[in-house]
């Protein structure tokens, strides 16, 4: 990261970081790189910069207009988490989402069937949870749709990205694509190795909290922030994190999302393979071959959309009687925490609770509110 830019372009990046409108933050970007010198010290911030510019432009675009007609690319989340089916035309997107869901989607051999978002519900075991068809983003030859943008940007909302991969049609090529595009649009689809919090303050300099290992100094987090007009800040570290960690969430705002690679029409072929396999190792996300058409690997597939989600099911009981659906909730939630999602008085009043399932070492143990909760976990919360 250059810590030493113009003071004319940290200024405009300082006022890009806190414009709100998307015509504020265009102007704002598009004078703080006319201001960055280029050469090789700057070439990775221009780059992303110049991105995330031509993505702030497109949201503008295609931004609806006050009091006109609701956005078709809309689609309000309901069940326990909301995943995206993300390709290229004719990968079979629309057919998996029939073979998941509910939904009768149009499903034919001509592409670009689906204009507009598509959702439907699959039920996991005692579950709901909703998968939306996105419209290509690919054409069969693999240049970008003109609405690929839109669908990209209705992913960087869900809660997990299935890349759908057409196994006829160079499925490596569309593989890289899709990672490439996704990334223009801020979301890096691989495991995250840490998560960066900023926190902007009105005083007290600049302070670095860590819950893990950073390999880097203070000195250095000073520096970067301050290059973009950061001079307050808390900034906290979870996990094993660099300064490429930091520069990312500080400078390009990098969101990541939890991914799923479909490796689909596997009947029909297993070209390049393996290196598709290998992308997804290094990206950290799991890789599933499925027939849509053949209905092969749907049990598989359904059984790694709840995992990577990272949700968990508890069941709650009263005076013997256990509740019919469970509660869904993210992965490592306390007992605290779910009393408090039942109802903040029965948190405040929390005793004590009793624990049935894979976290306890004894059945209907008793533990406190900090006791964390497993998959398919009974509890009975006692209060005062």
């Amino acid at each position: 990261m250059p810590t030493n830019l113009p003071a004319e372009a940290k200024a405009k990046l300082a006022k890009y970081r806190e414009a709100r409108t998307h015509e504020e933050k265009i102007k704002a970007l598009e004078e703080a790189i006319s201001c960055i010198p280029h050469h090789k010290h700057t070439e990775k911030m221009l780059r992303q910069l110049k991105k995330r510019l031509a993505q702030l432009r497109r949201e503008l675009e295609h931004k609806p207009v006050k009091g006109g007609k609701r956005d078709e690319f809309s689609v309000e989340k309901e069940g326990a988490a909301q995943v995206v089916l993300l390709g290229a035309t004719n990968s079979g997107k629309s057919s998996l989402l029939a073979a998941l869901t509910n939904a009768t989607p149009d499903i034919a051999d001509y592409p670009m069937t689906t204009r507009k978002p598509t959702p439907g519900m699959m039920v996991y075991e005692d579950i709901e949870i909703q998968v939306v068809e996105l419209p290509a983003i690919l054409t069969e030859a693999l240049e970008e749709t003109s609405i690929a943008y839109k669908s990209l940007g209705m992913a960087r909302n869900a809660d997990l990205i299935a890349v759908v991969l057409d196994a006829t049609n160079k499925p490596l090529e569309q593989l890289k694509k899709i990672v490439e595009m996704l990334e223009d649009v801020g979301v890096v689809l691989k495991r995250e190795r840490a998560k960066v919090i900023l926190e902007k303050k009105d005083s007290g300099g600049i302070r670095l909290v860590t819950f893990g290992r950073f390999h880097g100094t203070v000195d250095e987090v000073k520096k970067l922030l301050e290059s973009v007009g950061i001079r307050n800040a808390v900034v906290k570290i979870i996990g094993d994190a660099t300064m490429e960690d930091i520069e990312e969430q500080v400078i390009y705002e990098f969101v990541y999302k939890k991914g799923l690679v479909i490796l689909n029409k596997f009947d029909v072929s297993a070209e390049q393979t393996s290196e598709i396999e290998e992308l997804s190792m290094q990206l950290g996300i799991p890789l599933v071959k499925t027939s849509a058409r053949e209905g092969k690997g749907l049990v598989e597939l359904k059984r790694l959309i709840f995992e990577n989600l990272g949700l968990i099911r508890v069941y709650t009981q009263k005076d013997g009687i256990v509740a019919r659906k469970p509660i869904v909730v993210p992965s490592g939630t306390t007992v605290g925490q779910l009393a408090y999602l039942i109802h903040k008085e029965l948190a405040e009043s929390f005793r004590y609770a009793r624990v049935w399932g894979k976290s306890v070492k004894i059945q209907g143990q008793k533990v406190g509110a900090d006791h964390v909760l497993q998959d398919k976990d009974l509890v009975e919360i006692f209060a005062l």
